[in-house]
């Protein structure tokens, strides 16, 4: 499902990047690691320098593609909350910044990919499936595909980063079902 509020997003960040050589892949599949792994093989077919996740349940400013290369980093994108209450922030930073880290930038060990931009070199240090989900043995939960893909990833050396300021204008769009009684209790 592509939400309506997306696709203008989509459209105001493509009519902003007109200069840039943007080209667009729409994966979908029923298993998230699948369409994300075939967004890698597709931008690898193109040839191009950087793939930038975008969810199609997110809505972002229109200069988030420029925002997010002007950081010339191999791995950095924005944080969001998930879509259901309590709505806590996804991803985690790194305990401790780093004092080499970019103006603007949080260090994080993990981040979510609804807004990920990932510099396609990055993927040849990495083994496929880039994106699988794993289990973790010891909490008997399972990972994510975009939290396994940054373990990975930081095993491999690269440096995950979040911009912050971009973080604060993204949304993730959720559904709740409002009921007449939710708004306008009835008195017993």
């Amino acid at each position: 499902m592509v939400h309506a509020d997306f696709t203008l997003a989509l459209a105001a960040l493509c009519h902003e990047a007109r200069d840039i050589d943007l080209k667009i892949v729409s994966n979908k599949s029923s298993i998230v690691a699948v369409a994300r792994n075939n967004g890698v093989k597709a931008a690898q077919d193109m040839g191009v320098d950087y793939l930038l996740y975008l969810d199609s349940d997110m809505v972002f400013p229109k200069r988030t593609l420029h925002r997010l290369l002007a950081h010339g980093q191999d791995v950095v994108g924005a944080l969001y909350t998930k879509r259901i209450p309590p709505y806590p922030l996804l991803g985690s930073t790194l305990e401790e910044q780093p004092a080499d880290a970019p103006a603007g930038l949080l260090e994080m060990t993990r981040i979510p990919t609804g807004c990920l931009l990932i510099r396609m070199s990055a993927f040849d240090r990495l083994t496929r499936p880039y994106f699988r989900f794993e289990y973790d043995e010891t909490s008997g939960e399972v990972i994510g595909e975009d939290y396994a893909f940054c373990d990975r990833a930081r095993r491999a050396g690269f440096r995950l980063w979040a911009d912050i300021s971009l973080s604060m204008e993204i949304g993730h769009i959720g559904q709740q079902v409002h009921r007449f009684p939710d708004h306008f209790p009835m008195s017993e």
